[in-house]
């Protein structure tokens, strides 16, 4: 079992499941009758939540954090296939169809999750059925950007991959500073070549370069995008 760091579990707090789409149009009572539903759990930074090919009966929310979705070939080298943040969820392909877990979670920053049982999950969907239309268009959503992932690795050479890769976390973990946007989530050079596929290295080198370049700042722990119209050059 993961360590988590806090064992215990909780009430969830009404105005966090507020936040979360899935339930934006549930009334008071609505919002009541889920909470009793959700034990919030907390996970230390890089603590995995559960491994591919473990059996998977509970739904996730993500109420504060980040996590890493992955998958590990083989060979032991590790694919990063999506990063989900707050108000997001995960693990709902075992749910659906009771097989094992399709990949890998693991946390990128401390986490603090809402689980929901499978049962519970399913009969709260047979409840309120705008739910599963919430769920096909975020999973619908999740396919598109996987689809583009792919053609990119394909088609694209490692600058643009990594031009595409911080123009994305711009846009989902991005706060304005005063010389550009700076990302608020840290991700090591080999968690970012894990994304794009490449190698630690050539991430290293790929990031210097758009630093010299001033496309980039890189002097304090978390990278500024200085010029995402010349990054948006490299990518088309």
């Amino acid at each position: 079992m993961p360590k988590r760091v806090d064992e215990g579990v909780r009430t969830i707090r009404m105005d966090s499941l507020r936040n979360v789409p899935l339930f934006r149009d549930f009334d008071e009572t609505e919002l009541m009758q889920v909470a009793g539903l959700v034990a919030t759990r907390r996970y230390a930074k890089h603590q995995t939540i559960f491994r591919e090919g473990d059996p998977g009966q509970t739904f996730y929310l993500i109420l504060g954090g980040s996590v890493a979705v992955v998958r590990i070939a083989s060979d032991g080298r590790e694919t990063i296939l999506s990063i989900l943040k707050e108000r997001d969820f995960f693990g709902e392909m075992s749910v659906f169809d009771t097989s094992v877990r399709a990949a890998s979670v693991r946390t990128l920053t401390e986490v603090e999750v809402g689980a929901i049982e499978r049962d519970d999950f399913l009969g709260l969907i047979d409840r309120n059925p705008r739910i599963g239309r919430l769920l096909v268009i975020a999973l619908s959503e999740r396919l598109r950007a996987a689809n583009k992932l792919i053609a990119a690795t394909t088609s694209q050479d490692i600058r643009a991959r990594l031009a595409q890769l911080l123009l994305n976390l711009m846009q989902n973990f991005g706060e304005p500073h005063e010389s550009g946007t700076r990302i608020t989530l840290r991700l090591t050079n080999q968690e970012m070549a894990n994304m794009i596929g490449t190698t630690r290295e050539t991430v290293n080198r790929t990031l210097n370069r758009f630093w010299d370049e001033r496309l980039i700042d890189m002097r304090t722990a978390h990278v500024i995008v200085v010029e995402p119209d010349k990054l948006k050059a490299i990518v088309v």
